[in-house]
């Protein structure tokens, strides 16, 4: 899989275009992919230190972490997922088993759980449409990640949580415009390898 596109100054055309080519992958490569991915974060130093960890539920062609989370349980980890609650996302316990329902975006999360500051979690695992090089993350336009983690960008460092972006090495963009209320991403991890961005001061 390969990877940066040229840049493009049409954040719509970029949704368009890397989500239909991430739905059209063949279930072998998206497999070893997703292997590959998984792999990569088993490595990442801010997951094996992590007690609490944010994951997503993937929809869209976005990949798998199934086996992440199950590894997560395993070494008793607690592990949280979104839940939309009047179009706010907040996070809840996803524990083995649980009862899963579709929410309005598509996605499921746990049908019945207590939500959780976001603030106590270590790591969150963020889904995303396209990344680049300085960390800027584009999403599905809806700024749920944005909203719900908006007090990152008044800190001076990263303390918690570290924001990782997942995807396949294919959503590497050469750049992105970063927004004014856009949360830059503490690293990304891809099939192919792990990045972590220096962040800018703000304020």
């Amino acid at each position: 899989m390969s990877g940066r596109r040229p840049a493009d100054n049409t954040r719509g055309s970029f949704r368009t275009r890397i989500r239909r080519q991430r739905r059209a992958l063949d279930a072998a490569t998206r497999l070893a992919a997703d292997h590959a991915l998984v792999r990569n974060i088993l490595a990442l130093g801010a997951y094996r230190s992590a007690r609490t960890i944010g994951v997503y539920c993937a929809f869209d062609g976005e990949p798998s972490l199934a086996a992440l989370v199950a590894h997560a349980h395993r070494r008793r980890k607690s592990v949280y997922t979104p839940v939309l609650s009047r179009a706010r996302m907040k996070f809840a316990r996803l524990l083995p088993g649980a009862q899963m329902q579709r929410n309005p975006l598509g996605f499921a999360e746990p049908s019945a759980a207590a939500a959780v500051d976001p603030r106590s979690l270590d790591l969150v695992l963020t889904p995303l449409v396209a990344f680049d090089a300085s960390g800027s993350r584009l999403g599905f336009g809806g700024g749920h990640y944005d909203r719900c983690f908006r007090f990152l960008r008044s800190r001076h460092g990263w303390f918690r949580p570290k924001l990782v972006g997942i995807g396949y090495a294919f959503q590497e963009l050469a750049h992105i415009e970063p927004r004014p209320w856009d949360v830059p991403l503490w690293g990304a991890v891809t099939d192919e390898g792990i990045h972590r961005f220096r962040r800018k001061e703000t304020g």
